[in-house]
């Protein structure tokens, strides 16, 4: 069978079936639906809230004033011919005497 304009449907044509599909289903779920297509609503619904506020503007993070202050920064007191070194060749860090800095990390 050739295809011809006649097997083809329509825009106009698709577009009808998908609209009574649609309102099939509607109708299959519950919605009430008139001679035309549209939707019934029946539900009065309840009173919606008052979110007005009485401020002009929300507070927001840029504008919070906090009555923090800066940290000090704490410096280590040494006491006098100590040094801080690495730990042995282990990654964390010590306190050691100045006369043992020549033989850190090796065995002696």
């Amino acid at each position: 069978m050739a295809k011809t304009k006649k097997n083809y449907l329509t825009k106009e044509m698709r577009l009808q079936i998908v609209r009574e599909n649609h309102n099939k289903w509607l109708k299959s779920i519950g919605v009430n639906l008139d001679s035309n297509g549209k939707v019934i609503n029946n539900f009065q619904g309840y009173p919606f809230p008052d979110y007005s506020s009485n401020r002009k503007s929300l507070p927001c993070s840029n504008r919070i004033v906090s009555g923090a202050t800066k940290r000090e920064v704490i410096k280590p007191k040494l006491p006098e011919g100590k040094t801080i070194s690495i730990a042995y060749n282990k990654g964390n860090y010590q306190v050691v005497d100045i006369a043992d800095i020549t033989t850190m990390g090796r065995k002696v």
